[in-house]
């Protein structure tokens, strides 16, 4: 009898390549960072209110991780491969999901927290139709940023054999560097790199499913959306 195929995720790379496949998905995020921080986040305070100006920059965002996505997808399938390689569907462990609600509470702690010192007359509390709206939008944002920058990006490096401490690494590091575009400075970067490098480290704990990192960044995005996109333009307007 012949021993059944290896899972396609399995099959090896060259690092080189698999370095190069992964490093893609960094730069699609640098063009997606500096098209809404740099461009966007800096235009559309001068035309609107902060709170529309948010909402915009999360549809923007939203539309360009959708652009993402099906690029992934249009690869992914060139491949013979498909999502689930990457941890769409792929069953986890009960301490990553515990881990992810905790990560989810914490984060929104803290930016409620931040949202008192930059959005003083801000109510970030009060439910609105408009937030209510956004709540797809941002789980998709989760969902679609994590297929990126854990699921692809780490797929990848795992199948050229490198180790899983330098995915981690290198995945939080990549994040960070689109993340912190509206604040190129160490301290821009440094938040941003400990939250994705937890976020990397999550995927791998829990079996390489996106299922808890999604959860913890839909819980972000559900619950912080649009005062973290408002938090973010107006330390911009003071820099």
């Amino acid at each position: 009898m012949t021993a059944p195929p290896a899972p396609a995720d399995s099959t090896p790379l060259p690092k080189l390549i698999a370095w190069r496949n992964a490093m893609v998905m960094p730069l699609l995020g640098c063009i997606m960072g500096y098209g809404g921080f740099a461009i966007l986040g800096k235009f559309l305070p001068s035309r609107m209110g902060l709170f529309e100006a948010a909402v915009v920059l999360q549809l923007y965002f939203a539309a360009a991780l959708a652009m993402i996505l099906t690029i992934i997808i249009v690869w992914q399938r060139s491949r013979g491969l498909s999502l689930g390689d990457l941890g769409w569907r792929r069953r986890t462990t009960r301490t990553a999901i515990a881990i992810a609600l905790i990560m989810g509470a914490l984060y929104v702690t803290g930016a409620y927290l931040g949202a008192r010192q930059l959005l003083k007359d801000v109510d970030v509390l009060e439910i609105t139709l408009v937030r209510l709206a956004l709540v797809p939008v941002g789980i998709f944002m989760a969902i679609a940023e994590e297929t990126m920058m854990r699921g692809f990006f780490m797929t990848e490096l795992h199948r050229a054999r490198v180790s899983a401490w330098l995915q981690i690494v290198a995945s939080g590091a990549c994040s960070a560097v689109y993340h912190s575009l509206q604040d190129p400075s160490l301290v821009g970067f440094l938040p941003s790199f400990v939250l994705f490098t937890l976020h990397a480290g999550l995927y791998v704990l829990g079996k390489r499913s996106l299922a808890p990192v999604s959860l913890a960044h839909g819980i972000y995005n559900v619950f912080g959306e649009p005062y973290l996109l408002m938090m973010a333009m107006a330390a911009m307007s003071r820099q």
